[in-house]
């Protein structure tokens, strides 16, 4: 009997994951690249991830910064079908402007919305339940369209559009661009300064030495070679970045290595970052 048991508990450990391809593949065919119109008010982050809304019975629960209204458009990416619901993937038609603070500046982006729409199946497993079982829900949740034009005479569509740029934007548009030209020239002026100073203080400490003077040597040909990169790359680096490791004969030779390695970098980083500075804006 035990054995009987045993192949059965197999049998269905086999064919559940079985059960629900084959009900996804069928919701998918039916119901992806499918336009719809959502009956609820929707919660997206807006960013490049699909943002998870809860739908209980007739609720929608989200935690996105952005709330859509009831009767948004939006377009069927995928249906996943999972143990105790059904998730739906949705591309909203319509974009948003978000607002963000740079320095003394209000900016906008232009960003497209996800909703990821976990449906909760009121407990039941979704094994057991068929096609028209999970389309019934669907259709309080959604007005579905096969064709974007068919879309236009709903009365249930809240035609919501992108929101305008401020009437000034491509003033503080421009403003901004000098700003930011200027913030990045000083950076690139105090970065230099900052290497030119630390530069005179290594050269106070280069020794005589005949074991200092070769290892000092090799450290600055090293880094000579190894240190390059864009101006963002350089202005965010320090002499760890393009420091090479190198088998030293002798502690003298090696303190000698590493003064050069460090010497190297600022002379190098100061005539790079000489070809960093922006042009100014008109």
């Amino acid at each position: 009997m035990r054995c009987y048991l045993s192949i059965f508990a197999v049998f269905l450990a086999m064919t559940s994951p079985l059960a629900y391809a084959d009900l996804e593949d069928r919701l998918n065919s039916r119901w992806r690249g499918a336009w719809v119109i959502v009956n609820g008010e929707l919660y997206s982050n807006c960013d490049s991830t699909y943002t998870d809304n809860r739908v209980s019975g007739d609720l929608i629960r989200g935690n996105g910064r952005v709330a859509m209204p009831t009767g948004e458009l939006a377009k069927v990416r995928r249906i996943d079908v999972k143990r105790r619901r059904v998730d739906v993937f949705l591309d909203l038609k319509e974009n948003v402007l978000i607002e963000y603070q740079e320095g003394p500046f209000t900016l906008y982006r232009e960003a497209s919305c996800r909703i990821e729409l976990l449906v909760d199946t009121a407990g039941r497993r979704t094994k057991n339940l068929t096609v028209d079982n999970i389309e019934a829900q669907f259709t309080r949740l959604f007005e579905r369209y096969a064709r974007l034009a068919e879309v236009e005479h709903s009365p249930n569509w809240n035609r919501r559009a992108r929101q305008a740029y401020p009437e000034d934007y491509e003033q503080t548009l421009a403003e901004y661009h000098v700003w930011q030209a200027e913030k990045h020239n000083r950076l690139v002026e105090q970065r230099i300064d900052d290497a030119i100073e630390q530069a005179s203080q290594l050269l106070v400490t280069v020794s005589q030495d005949k074991n200092f003077g070769a290892g000092l040597g090799y450290g600055l040909a090293a880094m000579k070679e190894n240190i390059g990169g864009d101006c963002d790359r350089l202005l965010a680096s320090n002499p760890g970045t393009y420091e090479k490791s190198y088998d030293a004969p002798n502690p003298t030779w090696a303190n000698g290595y590493e003064t050069g390695q460090h010497l190297g970098y600022y002379v190098e980083l100061t005539r790079r970052l000489r070809g960093c500075f922006m042009p100014p804006v008109n």
